[in-house]
């Protein structure tokens, strides 16, 4: 039976996938409000547990990799069912840790979590066409709220029950995966679809002129898997690395950055450890209010527009954040910058779309969730060591500022040059 878009069920869907991204960003931004008390308690320095969190961030996206592969294979449904439930055992793992090391064991199984969030962008295409974006910007949205409930969840589970606690009550939540990954169909990319239809996730791992079941490489084959990755005619596409890969380096880097240290940032500047939980809820608050307005503005503005201005606007927010770092200030400045990640986000995905087809499309999600990986290992690392050796954050938001410039740069450049080759190839004519 083949699948409907765009209706009561799809909207069902969405719900049941926008969780995943809830619980990534959520867990992340958890693990920023316990960071003071795991440094505290294992003794070591403050980019120590901030690397073990982005490295399990980066984990994620290499994994991710294998997202294509996994839901050819098993299914939407069971993939992410599998993700939460080795996520709760990683997160069971961080509670019950007697050392770092064993900490960055349980992060890494966490890690899951963001292979699960791949995957449920990866499904919204087949549930979505007329109203794509809109069902983009309400999954994104999952983020916002993530970054607003769970700070504030955390800062309660860890006033009562300490930070083993708190770990052992999220992975609790984290269990609710099951019942979500549930409500997907279950294998769409078997012969219950016609083959005209089976697009997006059974032929992702193929060459990019298949055109039937048996062009499609058996997912089994990791060689294929990762030739049919690493050989994409997209790395050769100026329009994919100018508009999606580079905006993916900037939107790793400082959204990580920011989202690890900004309450340890907000603490080395005088507030109450619920102060600086509230200063990071207000970066949701930011986030979410802008990604409800976006679909309209998409029709008057189009993606590259916004996400020049979403880079000037975090880059703006990051900078005068050193600045403006009262408690006021600094909740302004964090609606601020998550106002300007929030267009980034959404419109990434979008131009993912505008250059890709249905062939390349989660190949492409798999390429822009690597790099963001990596670049989040790199921020998690470098944030926290900056402040380490200067003591203070000034020198790491002043970085996240500038990388967060990279989108317009990049965007630039893209112009510049397709302008330079459209004047030369009128003057060969």
């Amino acid at each position: 039976m083949t699948k409907s878009k765009d209706n009561a069920t799809s909207w069902v869907v969405l719900g049941a996938v926008t969780f995943s991204i809830f619980l990534e960003i959520g867990v992340v931004k958890s693990f920023s409000v316990l960071l003071p008390a795991i440094k505290e308690q294992f003794e070591t320095y403050t980019w120590v547990v901030g690397s073990a969190v982005a490295i399990s961030h980066g984990w994620g996206s290499v994994i991710g990799l294998s997202a294509s592969a996994l839901v050819n294979k098993l299914g939407p449904r069971v993939c992410i069912m599998m993700c939460g439930l080795v996520s709760t055992i990683g997160l069971i793992i961080c509670a019950c840790a007697p050392n770092a090391l064993v900490l960055l064991l349980g992060l890494i199984l966490t890690g899951f979590l963001y292979l699960q969030e791949i995957v449920a962008i990866g499904v919204i295409p087949e549930y979505f066409d007329k109203y794509y974006t809109t069902a983009v910007a309400v999954y994104l949205c999952g983020s916002g709220f993530g970054m607003i409930l769970m700070p504030l969840l955390t800062q309660l589970f860890l006033d009562i029950y300490g930070w083993r606690g708190a770990l052992l009550l999220l992975s609790g939540l984290c269990l609710h995966s099951l019942p979500c990954g549930a409500m997907l169909y279950q294998n769409i990319t078997e012969d219950k679809v016609p083959k005209e239809k089976t697009n997006l996730l059974i032929s992702k791992t193929g060459s990019s002129n298949a055109t039937d079941s048996s062009d499609i490489p058996d997912p089994s084959n990791t060689a294929k898997l990762f030739r049919g990755i690493f050989c994409s005619p997209l790395l050769t596409n100026l329009s994919f690395n100018a508009q999606v890969l580079v905006p993916a380096i900037a939107w790793g880097y400082t959204f990580t950055g920011w989202l690890i240290y900004i309450v340890s940032f907000s603490l080395s500047n005088g507030t109450t450890m619920r102060e600086a939980s509230i200063v990071g809820t207000c970066g949701g608050i930011g986030l979410t209010a802008i990604r409800t307005i976006l679909p309209p503005l998409n029709k008057v503005i189009n993606y590259k527009q916004l996400m020049h201005i979403s880079s000037l606007i975090s880059a703006f927010a990051l900078a005068l954040t050193i600045t403006f770092n009262t408690f006021i200030g600094m909740c302004l400045m964090s609606v601020l910058f998550g106002t300007g990640h929030g267009i980034l986000a959404v419109e990434l995905y979008i131009a993912i779309k505008e250059i890709t087809d249905e062939k390349e499309y989660l190949r492409a999600v798999a390429w822009v969730n690597l790099i963001n990986g990596f670049a989040a290992i790199i921020s998690g690392f470098m944030t926290g060591w900056l402040f380490d050796i200067t003591g203070s954050f000034v020198a790491s938001f002043g970085v996240l500022a500038a990388i967060s410039l990279l989108t317009t740069v990049s965007l630039g450049f893209e112009d510049i040059w397709s302008g330079f080759k459209n004047r030369h190839r009128s003057a060969a004519i």
